[in-house]
């Protein structure tokens, strides 16, 4: 419902002025060292990282036969559900000028017509939150995650934050099912 909510307001720009002030602050330390520091963090977020994680979990658990082996692979639900959202909700990304992160990446990148939400934040909430990372580990990577793509000026916070929640939802959803879906 949260994230529901905050898509909601995204679109209508409801936190524009409030996203571009946390953006100005978060970018006052700069520095080209802290530049590479976050570029090489949000690494870890990326599409082939997170997915090469998952599917090896994956593995790993149902070689165990453990009945939990295939939540990692709802990876792809937040993956789907991220592209989506890039298509059809209107919220440009951080001007080209404010830019600082490194280019220079052997990975891929799909080609989105916006920037909400936040799939490195979604990916990483996912998995921490799938493999039952303790919730203070899980906070803490997420949470660095986040500033990283708001210092990085890929993401405004409202974008971070709707990642999380996605990340988080699916996974959290996946271990305890509304009462409504097990009625079905």
């Amino acid at each position: 419902m949260a994230f529901a909510g905050l898509t909601v307001l995204v679109a209508l720009g409801v936190f524009a002025t409030a996203d571009r002030a946390i953006l100005d602050v978060v970018q006052l330390a700069h520095g080209s060292w802290l530049d590479f520091a976050a570029s090489l963090v949000t690494v870890f977020g990326q599409s082939e990282v997170v997915g090469s994680i998952a599917l090896g979990v994956a593995v790993v658990r149902w070689r165990a036969h453990r009945r939990d082996w295939w939540i990692p692979l709802l990876l792809l639900v937040v993956v789907a559900i991220e592209l989506v959202l890039k298509q059809t909700v209107p919220q440009e990304a951080p001007p080209g000028e404010l830019v600082r992160n490194y280019q220079e990446s052997p990975f891929l990148n799909a080609s989105t017509a916006f920037g909400f939400p936040s799939g490195h934040v979604a990916r990483i909430a996912f998995l921490v939150t799938a493999l039952r990372s303790p919730a203070g580990v899980s906070a803490a990577i997420v949470l660095v995650m986040a500033i990283t793509r708001i210092y990085l000026a890929q993401h405004w916070p409202s974008d971070v934050v709707a990642g999380w929640l996605l990340g988080y939802g699916i996974a959290a959803v996946a271990y305890r099912p509304p009462r409504i879906l097990l009625r079905a």
